[in-house]
């Protein structure tokens, strides 16, 4: 991908137009025979209007960056006028784009255009990731990545790594350096989580089926039990009836079997009601009051990913939380009327049955007879509800192990593509290393290493530059950072991986002139884009020359400040 022109329009009247050129391209003040020091010319307006287009709020183009004051006649410009900046770009489909967004004090109340029409800002946002940043998925977000290529701020010049706010969480730099090389697995991270989650219920289930007993003992209840059902089965079959009451008594055991059944699967329904019972109870229990930081973190584990436009605050976490539970409680109640229908229509079947074997009670002439019979029927009907439960608990247990199971060796097999992915990752920054250490020593002498180390298992990365000379400060600080950043164009240029070819620094001054002469001939030789901001006496000298001639892309003064204010 290539940047090519950014322009900027107020009321659709042309203000400025930047062309980009490949290698070296510079912004500076003109020369002044005054006491002006070029400082307030609008040098630095150029990336954050980059920025802005890559969805900052754009707040630092009408402020001043230390003390966020706003700058009176820059807000002004923009709050009483239509404003309307206008990238032009090769994407990484090598198709050329135009994408827009109108600058405005309130980012809410921008307008989006692709190609010259307004367009949906989710299609915008899409179009962006894609053929900019080579993003498809949702994490890391433009705006973390923006933050690597863009360095606009003193903090972001000074940290070479960690150039995000100081406030942002270990996880944000995790997902940011394994996209930036070339880490395909973070949906696989995504999908391991959801397992664990999942692998973690089911325990629970397989823990409360075991209690009190476990597999081995619920079987061998089973043999005895089969064996006392097969005793009082014996018995009714060589009952002795009495000729005249054979008939009627035959016709009750029959009911009395069917009275029998029916009461199982009653009771199987019943036990299926209460535990939906239970879990409706204790759902609605949860949507209550919770801590944000924890739901977040609930959710997160559970390898659900919240959406972008969603508020972290404790509110809008509530609200999605209840939403979750409410829509399962939906579900959870649909089977439950179900189960209630089933209920209702056997209890129907049961006092029906019931009835019948009133009726026949009524013409059993020896009463001692029916009690027998009667009592040999309960025995066995208990045995076999007995059996039934038991039964039920030992499916449930196997059918819970093997979904168990399944889950595990699903997750080993994302593990195992995890750990291809890792080795790709060691590989990766193995090559860039290659480049970042000879470029370190091109430009001071002494060779830099990227140490990036994924643990797979905590999911964690750790990160830092390792040099003989730690922790340079300063000009050195930023030529170490300049050889990172034009090592990294190297190296996803010699991967192919789709990501930024340019990057954005500003104030180089306090950078040795030597080094600045060496950053920039290796800046012009790349295969990508260094576009830098700085003051014209820092390449006075005369072997800046051909710099000055080939690589201003925009040169500002007093009387032609950026905007032309």
């Amino acid at each position: 991908m290539q940047l090519l022109e950014l322009s900027i329009y107020k009321n659709k009247s042309l203000v400025r137009n930047i062309h980009f050129k490949k290698g070296l391209n510079l912004i500076i003040n003109s020369a002044s025979s005054s006491n002006k020091t070029g400082n307030s010319v609008g040098k630095s307006t150029l990336s954050r209007l980059l920025d802005y287009i890559f969805l900052s709020s754009g707040e630092d183009i009408y402020t001043e960056p230390e003390f966020s004051k706003v700058i009176p006649e820059v807000y002004s410009f923009i709050s009483n006028n239509i404003i309307y900046v206008e990238l032009y770009f090769k994407g990484h489909d090598q198709r050329n784009y135009k994408i827009g967004r109108t600058l405005t004090t309130s980012p809410k109340d921008s307008v989006f255009y692709v190609d010259g029409k307004i367009s949906e800002k989710i299609n915008y946002i899409t179009l962006v990731s894609k053929q900019i940043f080579g993003q498809t998925s949702e994490k890391p977000s433009i705006r973390t990545i923006a933050h690597k290529f863009i360095r606009n701020t003193h903090e972001k010049m000074q940290n070479t790594t960690r150039f995000l706010h100081n406030t942002t969480r270990p996880d944000v730099y995790d997902q940011l350096y394994l996209f930036l090389f070339g880490f395909t697995g973070l949906e696989l991270l995504r999908d391991k989580a959801s397992l664990n989650n999942q692998i973690k219920t089911k325990n629970k289930h397989l823990s409360a089926y075991r209690a009190p007993h476990r597999e081995s003992a619920l079987q061998k209840m089973i043999s005895p039990l089969k064996a006392e059902g097969a005793l009082l089965q014996n018995r009714i079959n060589d009952f002795d009836f009495k000729e005249s009451q054979e008939t009627d008594v035959k016709e009750l055991v029959d009911i009395q079997r069917r009275i029998s059944d029916s009461t199982i699967e009653y009771s199987n329904i019943k036990t299926r009601l209460n535990y939906l019972d239970r879990s409706i109870l204790k759902l609605r229990e949860n949507a209550s009051s919770v801590d944000g930081r924890e739901l977040s973190a609930i959710y997160e584990e559970a390898g659900v990913v919240l959406n972008g436009n969603l508020k972290r605050s404790y509110e809008d976490l509530l609200v999605f939380h209840n939403q979750v539970i409410s829509n399962k409680i939906h579900l959870l109640i649909s089977d439950y009327e179900e189960y209630r229908l089933e209920e209702n229509k056997i209890k129907r079947r049961l006092d029906k049955l019931h009835e019948l074997e009133s009726g026949i009670f009524k013409h059993i002439k020896e009463p001692d007879t029916l009690k027998s019979i009667g009592q040999i029927y309960n025995e066995l009907s208990i045995v076999k509800e007995q059996i039934a439960g038991i039964s039920t608990l030992l499916h449930k247990i196997e059918d819970t192990k093997a979904l168990i199971e399944s889950l595990e060796n699903k997750k080993k097999e994302i593990i195992l593509e995890i750990s291809r992915n890792t080795q790709i990752l060691d590989e990766n920054v193995e090559k860039f290393n290659e480049y970042f250490g000879a470029l370190s020593k091109y430009f001071y002498g002494d060779r830099y290493i990227f140490d990036l180390e994924f643990d797979s298992e905590k999911e964690k990365c750790r990160f830092e530059i390792v040099n003989l000379a730690p922790n340079p400060t300063g000009g050195k600080k930023k030529g170490e950072l300049s050889a990172f950043d034009l090592a990294y164009i190297e190296f996803i240029n010699f991967k192919k991986l789709k990501r930024p070819t340019f990057i954005v620094h500003d104030s180089i001054e306090d950078v040795d002139v030597n080094q600045v002469f060496d950053i920039f001939q290796k800046a012009n030789q790349l295969e990508g884009q260094y576009i830098v901001s700085l003051l014209s006496d820092k390449i006075a000298g005369s072997k800046f020359s051909n710099f000055k001639k080939d690589s201003i892309i925009l040169e500002l003064s007093e009387d032609d400040k950026f905007f032309k204010i």
